[in-house]
């Protein structure tokens, strides 16, 4: 009996609770009602992903790319956050002088260069003269000629027929060269012509050796054959023939066909072996195979068939590709031009190939180049595999005596 007393009593005690909650039914049904909503709205919508760059890693990598940009490249977004930059940029729109004197006395490095640079380009661009001026006197070191560069080349995009005078009252040192450098350069896009005119009144020296080649580098890029014809100028009147070869090597890049007539013509006035030099390097740095097969068509009487031309273009053509060098080398037939192929091959790998280019070398038809190339392989393959190289000249095809030689260029029992 006592058992049904206990559950008489747990209901009464439940049915007087449910009495009690029944005022506050309806709130509880709302409140239960919001969470489930709320649960639902939880499940079905994805978690926030961050953005790249909102995390610390993005923010990290976005620091590292400002700090390693490059002087002279377009200012980015992410640069502009860097403060140090943005100090300096602010301060030379005030007063480009009073910036550059805070950026001198900054820690040396490549920001305090940046920013050197960031305020030469504003400067230069409302007064070059006068930002010239200030850094020809108080910049120095590397920052020196880096700023008087950028400089110059900003002033001759303007006038660069001022930026002339202001470089000819400069002090006859380096920094005058880097700023004659940099005037011909930049005026040779805009007028080759111009440009040249002014280097043609420069002292014959250094100074005008120096801007004539960043002129030549310039001009030839835009128009090849007139910077072919004064280079050439340069040679006969000067004995500049560095000039003419540089020339002709870009021309040779731009336009092969037209880089050689124009030095056919050369050679009917006078010989230029280092011009056709220059030509055959130039042409088989771009297509060495077409170059040889180029080369294997000239007459012997030509005179762009020169003894070096197969020895320059398998320098070149087995630099990039040996395997195609080697395999060209193996269908020709013994003489003079394979040899001059062979020697080529043979200078290039042996920082490579040391073995291949011996064992090419060894092929060579002429007795005495022969030799004299096998005894300079040898010596240089000794110098890191002593024995590796004595190894090979135990078993390789040679004459008695030669062996002999070359066994003892190698120094090694």
């Amino acid at each position: 009996m006592r058992w049904l007393f206990r559950i008489a009593l747990t209901i009464a005690f439940v049915g007087l609770f449910a009495l009690a909650l029944i005022p506050y039914l309806p709130s509880l049904q709302q409140k239960a009602d919001t969470f489930r909503k709320a649960w639902a709205q939880v499940n079905e919508t994805s978690p926030p992903q961050p953005t790249l760059e909102s995390t610390p890693q993005a923010a990290e990598r976005a620091l590292t790319r400002r700090t390693v940009a490059m002087p002279g490249t377009a200012t980015t977004e992410l640069e502009t956050l860097d403060p140090f930059l943005d100090e300096a940029r602010k301060r030379a729109e005030q007063d480009p002088e009073s910036a550059m004197t805070w950026l001198q006395n900054q820690p040396n490095g490549p920001q305090r260069l940046r920013g050197m640079l960031e305020v030469v380009a504003l400067w230069a661009a409302e007064d070059s003269e006068n930002a010239l001026l200030w850094l020809e006197s108080n910049a120095q070191g590397v920052a020196r000629l880096e700023t008087l560069n950028s400089g110059v080349e900003l002033w001759a995009q303007q006038d660069p027929a001022a930026a002339a005078i202001w470089i000819d009252g400069m002090a006859n040192d380096g920094s005058k060269l880097a700023a004659a450098k940099a005037l011909a350069s930049s005026w040779a896009k805009s007028s080759g012509e111009d440009a040249a005119e002014w280097v043609d009144s420069l002292p014959y020296g250094p100074l005008r050796e120096n801007a004539a080649a960043a002129l030549i580098d310039t001009w030839a890029a835009n128009d090849p054959e007139q910077a072919a014809i004064w280079a050439l100028s340069e040679a006969e009147f000067h004995g500049n023939s560095e000039l003419l070869n540089r020339s002709l090597k870009h021309y040779a890049q731009t336009d092969p066909q037209k880089a050689e007539a124009f030095l056919r013509g050369l050679t009917e006035a006078y010989e230029a072996p280092e011009a056709i030099e220059s030509y055959i390097r130039a042409r088989s740095e771009s297509a060495p195979a077409e170059t040889m097969n180029w080369q294997s068509k000239l007459s012997a009487q030509d005179p762009l068939n020169q003894p070096e031309n197969a020895r320059i273009i398998m320098q070149e053509w087995s630099r990039t590709d040996s395997v195609a060098a080697s395999s060209w080398l193996s269908t020709q037939a013994a003489g003079p031009e394979r040899d001059a192929a062979i020697l080529g091959f043979s200078d290039t790998m042996l920082g490579f190939e040391p073995e291949a280019a011996t064992a090419w070398a060894n092929y060579i038809s002429s007795p005495e180049i022969r030799a004299q190339q096998l005894q300079l392989s040898i010596r240089k393959w000794a110098k890191n595999q002593p024995y590796e190289a004595l190894e090979w000249v135990k078993n390789a095809e040679l004459d008695p005596d030669l062996r002999t030689s070359l066994a003892s260029e190698i120094g090694v029992d």
